[in-house]
């Protein structure tokens, strides 16, 4: 009320009676007639920009170095180029497993970089068939290059000895070993002194 009384006394009265109703409610009410101090503007603050650090230019003869160690690197045109640098198996495929110990390849354990790879598991486990001749090796380590233990258990082996029964018959069917050879891994059909290790020469 008392602010809306003001405001009316304002909007209707003269400069005098303003000035004296005013004056009686707030101290230091300039008369009427006094000349107004102009306003003061703010004053804009200049600040130094302050630039990051460069780095400094390597000299000439480091630049000479790093554009002829770039030059000895090999440059390849298709994905089939790579691959006919690989080592091979006695049928022409690449064979990954020599290519790691090469080290020509580093597989990681996961798409997360920060993931530790466990070390190669180096055990081998020996397949008898009941073929003489045709025993098998199966390397753990190999394995353990590219896959964690879970990927084949208990699922597709079980962690025991002769639980796990196996022909060729269900390999070529896409089980057992089948579930990676074949599709990822070298053809059961073309690869068969590389399980069947006899069949390859002599073994001592």
């Amino acid at each position: 009320m008392f602010a809306l009384a003001v405001g009316s006394m304002s909007l209707g009265c003269s400069t005098e009676t303003r000035y004296r109703v005013f004056s009686v409610i707030f101290d230091g009410v300039p008369p009427p007639g006094t000349p107004s101090k102009p306003r003061r503007r703010p004053v804009a603050v200049m600040t130094a920009r302050v630039e990051p650090p460069v780095a400094p230019l390597p000299d000439l003869e480091s630049l000479e170095e790093l554009v002829e160690e770039e030059d000895q690197q090999p440059h390849y045109e298709s994905f089939a180029e790579i691959l006919a640098v690989f080592p091979k198996d006695a049928q022409g495929n690449v064979d990954w497993v020599e290519a790691v110990e090469l080290g020509m390849v580093a597989p990681r354990p996961s798409l997360d970089p920060e993931v530790q790879a466990p070390p190669p598991f180096p055990v081998d486990i020996k397949i008898d068939p009941g073929i003489p001749g045709f025993e098998v090796i199966f390397p753990h380590a190999a394995h353990t290059y590219w896959l964690g233990c879970n990927n084949c258990h208990q699922e597709i082996f079980v962690m025991k000895a002769g639980a796990n029964p196996m022909s060729m018959a269900k390999i070529f069917e896409g089980e057992a070993c089948g579930r990676c050879h074949g599709k990822v891994a070298f053809a059961p059909a073309t690869g068969c002194p590389r399980c069947h290790v006899r069949l390859g020469g002599p073994t001592g």
